[in-house]
């Protein structure tokens, strides 16, 4: 039996016998010879592979299509609170907002909720009329790995991805060719594969002018240029700009829409995980501002985003659950990540918020947080809340429909930070933007 379905059996006697357990508790079986491509009938979707695309047949089991809600009001979670359908532990330390822009240092800033629970039609009311923009930057890593160069980078409108048509094959070759195949979970709008972040960005015109260069001293990421971190190696005794990740560029993408952006290995003898930047907007009055530094060399003047999508390595992805005490996260389950963070306004960005909860409708195995540092992605064991830089992992999730849900204190009150929903994809980090859907950018 396929271990996500071993795992939602769990789920559901968890549910019978707490009232907190969470999601859909129809998990079956299919016959072999179901449609691969059948979407949209309601909370489940049986998913298996069309034989004569991949070859051969496979088991599939449902996956949930729609989150269900496991409550209705406070009083249905035991010690947490009900925030739209998700039981949430109650905060007990007082939160704060931190800067990104002063190495993550407490914020004098106001709390900006206005996002909170709001239609996506109300928060592009009175928005800029901004079609499409160029969307570039890094294709960023959580945790250690090789240069991200050569991997691809792709959008999709969510209504037009459908990872549910392959999220249930139990046999990963065959789950991994349904996930390659455009006529089952849909085709990008626009497409490229990154590129070393020397010679080839240059050539292409999407390398950004910085402060400093490749190998000079610097203080923070953004000192460097597009492509490079800034880091303390052997024997230096300050930090210097070192090469760590592949750059894009990708013209024509539409602002003030639900997007789906996937990054996956070109090579396929790489060791990297999917990773999905799920539900994420492109409000039209976030765009970079303009000029040199700020937006690539060849789109100087012209409407641009800066969005770094997230791969992550085996490395990591075995790292995390290891540190945990888990074990190896179970074939064909997933990983749902991100970084809580307030609404943002016209000057700034959503800023994180420190020592919020964190739980999702569906639990995981285990849920990771972090300490203060960018570069540090080892979780701290019992750690329970997020770190300054608002970040966490809930780790080893069953492929499908879930919700994710936040609480935090500010003061003596305690706030709910509303919800994102996200369709977590069989072996893939899924990273979700919680409250207003606006891309981290993180370096």
């Amino acid at each position: 039996m396929n271990r996500a379905v071993v795992f939602w059996t769990g789920i559901v006697g968890i549910v019978a016998v707490m009232a907190t357990g969470c999601g859909n508790t129809t998990e079956t079986h299919a016959d072999q010879d179901a449609v691969a491509d059948v979407v949209g009938l309601g909370e489940g979707v049986t998913a298996t592979d069309a034989g004569d695309t991949a070859g051969g047949s496979d088991v599939a089991s449902t996956v949930p299509t729609t989150y269900t809600p496991v409550c209705k009001a406070d009083g249905d979670c035991t010690g947490g609170l009900c925030v739209n359908g998700v039981c949430v532990d109650t905060p007990t330390e007082v939160g704060n907002l931190t800067d990104p822009s002063n190495d993550y240092e407490p914020s004098t800033e106001t709390l900006q909720l206005g996002c909170v629970d709001q239609p996506l039609a109300a928060m592009l009311t009175g928005l800029p009329d901004i079609k499409t923009v160029t969307m570039w930057g890094i294709v960023d890593r959580f945790g250690g790995g090789d240069i991200t160069s050569n991997v691809e980078v792709d959008v999709f409108k969510l209504q037009d991805f459908h990872p549910e048509a392959c999220a249930g094959i139990t046999d990963s070759d065959l789950r991994n060719a349904c996930f390659q195949d455009e006529t089952k979970v849909g085709k990008p709008i626009s497409h490229t594969v990154s590129l070393d972040p020397d010679q080839p960005a240059v050539d292409a015109q999407i390398n950004l002018t910085s402060k400093s260069a490749a190998g000079a001293t610097c203080a923070i990421h953004f000192d460097c240029p597009n492509g490079y971190d800034c880091q303390k190696t052997t024997g230096d005794v300050g930090k210097v700009c070192v090469k760590a990740h592949g750059v894009y560029a990708l013209e024509n993408v539409p602002t003030n829409t639900e997007l789906v952006i996937r990054v996956r290995k070109h090579d396929p003898s790489s060791d990297w995980h999917d990773g999905y930047y799920w539900d994420i907007v492109l409000f039209s009055d976030h765009l970079d501002p303009m000029g040199a530094g700020h937006q690539p060399t060849k789109y100087i003047g012209t409407n641009t985003y800066h969005v770094n999508p997230t791969i992550v390595g085996q490395g990591q992805w075995q790292l995390v659950p290891t540190t945990l005490g888990m074990g190896d996260i179970a074939d064909g389950d997933g990983v749902v990540g991100g970084r809580i963070r307030d609404c943002g306004n016209l000057k700034r960005g959503g800023y994180p918020i420190h020592d919020a909860k964190v739980a999702l409708g569906i639990p995981p195995l285990g849920m990771a947080f972090f300490n203060d540092n960018e570069d540090d992605t080892v979780p701290i064991k019992n750690k329970q809340s997020t770190d300054t830089l608002g970040r966490f992992a809930a780790v080893d999730l069953p492929p499908g429909a879930n919700r994710v849900s936040a609480t935090v204190m500010v003061g003596t009150n305690t706030i709910k930070l509303g919800d994102q929903d996200v369709f977590v994809v069989p072996g893939a980090l899924m990273i979700v933007s919680l409250p207003g859907r606006i891309p981290v950018l993180t370096k």
